[in-house]
């Protein structure tokens, strides 16, 4: 895995902080986000492209559009989404791999378990030696897993330790700063980052409270922003969700009648408070899986697949007809060389034939969709 460096001796015990750092915060920061902003430039693959302005969904929006429902009957559209989630389970999804880190409740990755995906979760306080992921690298996923025995690593999901980047922690950030606990968990980040840009998923998550975590840690700008209570929740927490997937979830408002509950509720320092404030909504976790499983989103997976293609023109094709086995049998050999003008084109001629030009009489491509 190519990229992103790390190394401070720290007195924490916090889990996040395990990670050994020999570098300043300085050093950790400026060469991540050059590393990001030359893999975006070189074209070898879009991982970390920045959203289109109209891929960026703020839920709230969404939210007051649709409407306050009451607990129960935002509740009764959650166990909607519960039975959908459900009724997948006879698709077989088992060939699809599910990779959850830094999940110790499991919450965020049950939707996809339920429906029959391989999901594989990752805590080092669940496991200390097989949940670490500092220790991630490519032997690791060989040896204890055989690389997944070739099935398709389709998502990772991330919710990155957030004590050193949420804002609501701002009046420690200097220590955290200066005795390195910030750096190793900066070092989670890109170690996050290092497993995506490895096994290239169709659909990557990186969860995290408002907060520095994009600036320091070099990721793309945010995609989706939201608040439990435009899931069905009664509080508020704003949280912003980075990666590849799609931000249009369902939402079901309801009034956040407990405000802030979790510091007000959660708001030691323990790691068992820790870990209640960092438990992912049960209707976020449904929500997400409705906008993102591979059987209601094809386009995702192929999409995935042709990660240095631009993703508006394998859409059209998607949407003239083509799934992933056409586009399979007319594009791999050009793209497995390397060869994406010629795949670029063929996308085009394919299209032509179906009457859809997407070349303006200038010679340029018209991409409005």
């Amino acid at each position: 895995m190519s990229g992103f460096s790390h190394t401070h001796q720290i007195r924490s015990r916090a889990p996040e902080h395990s990670f050994p750092i020999e570098l300043s915060l300085g050093q950790v920061v400026t060469p991540c986000a050059s590393v990001v902003r030359g893999m975006v430039e070189d074209g070898s693959h879009r991982l970390f492209e920045a959203p289109l302005a109209n891929e960026v969904v703020r839920l709230g929006a969404k939210a007051r559009d649709y409407g306050l429902l009451s607990q129960n009957g935002a509740a009764d559209v959650i166990r909607s989404w519960m039975r959908q989630v459900s009724a997948q389970s006879k698709a077989d999804n088992s060939g699809k791999v599910i990779l959850s880190l830094f999940d110790m409740s499991g919450q965020w990755s049950d939707p996809w378990a339920e429906a029959g995906y391989q999901v594989y979760r990752f805590d080092i306080q669940d496991d200390p030696e097989l949940g670490d992921v500092s220790k991630f690298d490519v032997e690791f996923f060989k040896e204890f897993f055989g690389d997944f025995e070739g099935a398709e690593v389709y998502a990772i999901l991330a919710a990155c330790p957030c004590t050193d980047f949420a804002n609501s922690g701002a009046r420690h950030f200097l220590s955290k700063d200066l005795d390195g606990r910030t750096a190793a968990s900066i070092a989670l980040v890109h170690q996050t980052m290092r497993l995506v840009e490895y096994y290239r998923p169709a659909i990557w998550a990186i969860e995290n409270p408002v907060g520095r975590i994009e600036k320091l840690a070099g990721l793309p700008p945010w995609r989706l922003s939201f608040n439990p209570c435009d899931l069905g929740e009664p509080y508020t927490k704003k949280t912003l969700i980075w990666g590849r997937f799609n931000a249009d979830l369902p939402v079901a408002p309801v009034f956040p009648s407990d405000g802030s509950k979790m510091h007000k509720q959660y708001g030691g320092s323990s790691l068992a408070t820790k870990n209640a404030r960092s438990v992912t909504p049960a209707g976020f976790a449904y929500a997400f899986f409705l906008a993102n499983n591979a059987a209601d989103h094809p386009v995702l997976e192929i999409t995935g697949k042709y990660d240095r293609i631009d993703h508006r023109l394998l859409l059209l094709a998607f949407q003239h007809g083509m799934d992933l086995q056409d586009l399979s049998e007319l594009l791999d050999d050009a793209y497995y060389d390397c060869d994406d003008d010629t795949v670029t084109e063929l996308l085009i001629s394919r299209l032509d034939d179906v009457n859809h030009s997407v070349v303006e009489p200038t010679g340029q491509m018209a991409m409005v969709i």
